[in-house]
């Protein structure tokens, strides 16, 4: 028995061994490795994090936990290497809370030799992420568009299903526009959408039940930018008259604006539109409401209208401010509290996430207007709401776009995304947010191959963690209800 265990021993040995590669040549450098994840913070629970090296004909790397070999992988410069899913999460559950050493090695078409470069960790976090990522998927043009719908990503591996599609339901929706999503405390069966064109509407969706509802009352329209109450009870919308203009020579091709905008929220329970007339047909332009966590205020961003829209909008500098809210009676308080000032930034603030412990306040900040996400300067900010201080996160911004983002439900992840691959396509990054307050280098959403994203010319917004998988029942569209809700004026 002790021999053939020491034969197998042998075997494994042996086989691992024939893996390994000879032939060397050190360069000396770090590995041009594209996405890079050198140096990065990852969960254990994520799917490998393929990568390569480009124009090159092969790709080798080793993967080193405590100095011992644990397993390699080949690969080609089009699709990565091949990390074999199983033996990589057996590496991250043993490498838990430290890090992975991997030497990665190259060559060239006709090269007898195998170029190797200098060895790069990457950090297995103690926190894992939460299973799921929702995201829409859209291709970058302005006005038309043949394909889009919203998806869910398990992010322990690569699977992604379709949670709707546009021309999953054609005869419903005419292949129109399905967008703003929205969870309810990382529940993935109560989450809400906007349907467009034929039947439009908003579909809410709690549990098994799915409601098509038509919001527009006498006083409202439809909204947009929706975001759940913790109660699950009341979602909070923009009411928005946008608009789009074209540059020839700025290096932001569009700027999108808008000529109304103010807030209203939805009852659930009662099927109850609430407005406030401090919100509504008010001289402000507000939008991109949030709740805090707790559900004791709820964040926008508010702006004084200029004149000569679209061209005084550089002139437009939103803030965000916050007010309180009292659940049981639905009434906003007296008070609005500015929490960042456009005033002393110059600067206009956008998309308020507060993460789940209510600490921090992480946002997007453009040079000017409501809609930042072709704006090529628009970064991440975060203020510590306890002290009212900044905190630098420059570690996560780019030369490029930085916009939509949001909290694990742990609040040690966030997920944003980003133009910065090219300028052009929105890709989805992730970043460790650590307990002293830091966030580690962020690094690009694993795909199976590194050449899908670019293969598939979609991309990537409103990024949404949940904790399960979402399960909507089969439906179609069907027209939105034909008697509006009742709208309650809460502030006379």
């Amino acid at each position: 028995m002790v021999m053939k265990k020491f034969s197998l021993y042998l075997l494994c040995i042996g086989l691992l061994a024939c893996n390994k590669i000879e032939n060397r040549k050190e360069t000396g450098q770090q590995p041009p490795i594209f996405p890079d994840y050198i140096g990065v913070t990852i969960p254990k629970n994520m799917a490998p994090p393929t990568f390569t090296i480009k124009n090159v004909d092969a790709v080798y790397a080793e993967f080193f936990f405590e100095g011992e070999l644990q397993f390699s992988a080949k690969g080609n410069s089009i699709d990565g290497i091949n990390i074999p899913q199983k033996k990589w999460q057996t590496l991250t559950r043993k490498a838990q809370g430290a890090s992975i050493e991997i030497v990665v090695c190259s060559k060239q078409k006709g090269e007898t030799f195998w170029n190797e470069y200098l060895p790069f960790t990457i950090t297995i976090a103690n926190e894992p992420i939460d299973g799921f990522l929702t995201y829409r998927l859209i291709k970058p043009g302005y006005e038309l568009w043949d394909k889009m719908g919203i998806y869910q990503r398990e992010l322990s591996s690569y699977k992604e299903k379709a949670i709707f599609e546009n021309q999953q339901q054609q005869s419903e929706t005419g292949r129109g526009c399905v967008n703003c999503h929205s969870f309810c405390e990382y529940n993935a069966d109560t989450l809400m959408f906007h349907a467009r064109f034929i039947n439009p509407g908003t579909t809410i969706v709690i549990n098994d039940e799915v409601t098509h509802l038509n919001l527009k009352t006498e006083i409202t329209q439809n909204g947009t930018y929706p975001k759940w109450h913790p109660s699950a009870r009341y979602i909070a919308f923009a009411l928005c008259n946008t608009s789009q203009a074209f540059h020839m020579y700025d290096r932001n091709r569009i700027s999108v604006y808008d000529t109304k905008s103010d807030l209203m929220i939805y009852d659930v329970q009662k099927h109850e539109v609430i407005t406030d007339k401090r919100f509504l047909n008010s001289p402000q332009f507000e939008t991109f409401p949030t709740w805090s966590p707790d559900g004791k205020f709820l964040y926008f961003s508010s702006a004084q209208p200029v004149s000569d829209l679209p061209l005084n909008n550089d002139k437009m500098k939103y803030g965000i401010y916050r007010v309180s809210f009292d659940e049981k009676t639905a009434k906003l308080g007296d008070s609005i509290e500015c929490i960042v000032n456009p005033d002393s930034t110059c600067k206009t603030q956008l998309f308020a996430r507060i993460s789940p412990d209510n600490r921090y306040l992480l946002y997007t900040e453009a040079d000017y207007g409501t809609f930042p996400i072709w704006h090529q300067e628009a970064d991440l900010k975060m203020l510590d709401l306890e002290t009212r201080k900044p905190i630098d996160v420059g570690i996560l911004n780019s030369e490029s776009v930085e916009s939509y983002h949001s909290w694990s439900s742990n609040g040690r992840w966030v997920v944003f995304s980003s133009r910065r691959e090219n300028g052009l396509y929105t890709r989805l990054y992730i970043a460790y947010f650590d307990k002293n307050g830091h966030f580690h280098k962020p690094f690009a959403l694993p795909q199976k191959t590194t050449d899908f994203d670019s293969d598939r010319m979609y991309s990537y917004n409103i990024p949404e963690f949940t904790k399960g998988a979402t399960k909507i029942p089969p439906y179609k569209i069907e027209k939105a209800t034909k008697k509006s809700p009742e709208a309650s004026t809460l502030r006379k």
